[in-house]
């Protein structure tokens, strides 16, 4: 027993010598505007990706700004100039929340921009009470032809691999639509989400595995410190893979894991894509806080298509190059939806 007590005791002294090191070497972050500043700028220059693609110069950011920040500087001031900085940035994943208010990308897409929507759904699909919210299916006009509208990818999965359980209703619907002719996927005004249930859809279209895109990521300061490019690959998921015509209808506002999905979608040889170029906005973005408690979000990765073309500020190119116009959805006319449906129509 005194064994015991002595083991113990030296425990005890281990666990409080330890503890007492990480206070002494991990002292917090000290709230003082300078400060705040700094850990902004560095988190920015350690982590950030896409400067290059930007034409930033991240250097002339903190010659601009530093000089201006004292221990004076109030805390509205600094939100600021940081307000400057990100919306200077103009990246969608690149996001700063603060009690003052939250700062964030502004979107080029106008508002009478008419291709990122279903126009006049009742004309071309069998309208009703939406079966599921994540991915609502419908019968077309032409009942052949399947509708699957997908709003977004988000939603997170018990793990970091694994999909959100509600994206699984994918099964269900395409045991449902076994003998249709032809899918029509509507993913216009899919902002994202997690690239997981992006893949855990397209999954169920792949008759092999193929890499559909590379990226790289930030690994520290400077210009150039990147890590090596890797392969992502779309291969067959579930237990039944749709293998017949699809078309997948994309827009602009076709953002982050929806445009990975795209990506996958099209490396697929059953599967076209219709519609307008995508928004290049792929970052797989991280979650950062400041000593004052203000946090903010950045991107950290570079993402390329399966040729190795770089998505940032480009987006993926439709197969089929179509756009409704502002007079087509006055007229209750869908044009991306009619060239999908068509091209179902005339497949096989």
């Amino acid at each position: 027993m005194t064994r015991m007590k002595r083991s113990f005791g030296i425990l005890i002294l281990l666990f409080s010598f330890y503890g007492c090191e990480k206070m002494i070497l991990e002292p917090d972050p000290v709230n003082v505007p300078d400060n705040n500043f700094e850990i902004f700028w560095k988190d920015f220059d350690r982590y950030y990706a896409q400067f290059s693609l930007r034409h930033i110069n991240w250097d002339s950011v903190y010659a601009l700004y530093r000089p201006q920040i004292s221990p004076s500087t109030s805390d509205r001031q600094l939100f600021t100039m940081f307000s400057n900085i990100i919306l200077g940035i103009n990246d969608m994943h690149v996001t700063l929340y603060t009690p003052m208010g939250d700062v964030y990308w502004k979107s080029m897409i106008p508002s009478s921009y008419p291709s990122g929507r279903i126009i006049n759904a009742c004309k071309y699909v069998q309208c009703g009470a939406p079966q599921n919210s994540l991915l609502e299916y419908r019968i077309c006009q032409d009942p052949d032809i399947g509708y699957l509208f997908i709003p977004t990818f988000s939603g997170q999965g018990e793990g970091l691999t694994i999909a959100d359980s509600r994206y699984l209703v994918i099964d269900d619907i395409l045991s449902q639509w076994k003998n249709m002719k032809g899918i029509i996927i509507d993913v216009r005004w899919n902002s994202g989400g997690n690239s997981i249930n992006a893949e855990t859809v397209a999954g169920r279209f792949a008759d092999q595995s193929r890499v559909y895109s590379y990226r790289r990521q930030k690994i520290g300061p400077g210009n150039d410190n990147y890590s090596p490019w890797k392969s992502s690959s779309i291969g067959p998921k579930g237990s039944y893979q749709f293998h017949k015509p699809v078309v997948v209808l994309t827009s602009r506002a076709t953002s982050s894991s929806a445009e990975m999905f795209v990506m996958a979608m099209q490396v697929l040889p059953n599967v076209t894509i219709v519609g307008d170029t995508t928004g290049g906005r792929v970052g797989n973005p991280i979650f950062r806080e400041l000593p004052n408690g203000w946090t903010y979000r950045l991107s950290t990765e570079i993402e390329a298509d399966a040729q190795g073309r770089i998505m940032e500020g480009v987006g993926v190119f439709p197969d089929v190059a179509v756009r409704t116009t502002v007079a087509d959805s006055a007229n209750g006319i869908d044009r991306m939806l009619e060239k999908g449906i068509d091209i179902i129509r005339k497949s096989q």
